[in-house]
């Protein structure tokens, strides 16, 4: 089974942002607990004695701690060490960028989205002799309950790109805290967030 760790980025209701972000990485269920350990060292690298949790605004914006303490030079390196980590492991990064004046519910559009295209990354696998399901496993979020709605509608119905066959059950919620896949997820989905709604393509 792959597992799709997502976490959104932007305001779906709000007027400042003009994009809304749904951010992933889909791993193979046996790497999950080898990605965990790698993003694990690289927290006890840095902070020895203290629990820490990574999430790539917080990070870069440095306004709290422990990020306030350090220099820039040191969250740079923080940021760099988990890009390493996402391009070293066999991780398969998913993004939607949805700008949010084409269409009335972004959330459920980006998510639609999202849906199509793991379920296309499936088939391909599946094509290739591969037979794997889904999961997808989300940051908490309010928006639960229109979710988990939405994909049972999508198994059922197909949405509007046609038929979504490969998912294992609707999706899960969990705080980033508890698993170092969504901290990763939250990188994905700021560096999507900060290149289109700034331009930002620093690395």
């Amino acid at each position: 089974m792959y597992l799709l760790y997502v976490d959104e980025s932007g305001n779906p209701e709000g007027r400042d942002d003009r994009y809304f972000v749904l951010g992933g990485v889909a791993v193979f269920e046996t790497q999950a607990y080898w990605i965990n350990q790698e993003v694990d060292k690289l927290a006890t690298q840095f902070f020895p004695s203290a629990e820490v949790e990574f999430h790539a605004q917080a990070i870069a914006s440095r306004r709290d701690e422990p990020w306030n303490s350090l220099p820039t030079s040191r969250t740079n390196e923080i940021l760099a060490g988990l890009c390493r980590i996402l391009t070293a492991q066999k991780i398969v990064l998913f993004g939607i960028a949805l700008e949010k004046a084409t269409t009335a519910e972004p959330v459920a559009r980006a998510f639609e989205e999202l849906c199509n295209r793991f379920d296309l990354f499936l088939k391909r696998l599946y094509a290739q002799g591969e037979k794997q399901r889904g999961l997808i496993i989300f940051d908490k979020t309010r928006y639960e309950t229109r979710l988990q709605t939405l994909l049972t509608k999508y198994r059922s119905g197909g949405t509007r790109f046609g038929g979504v066959k490969n998912f294992a059950d609707v999706p899960l919620f969990t705080s980033s805290a508890s698993t170092r896949l969504l901290q990763l997820a939250d990188l994905v989905a700021y560096a999507l967030f900060r290149r289109y709604e700034r331009g930002d393509t620093r690395p």
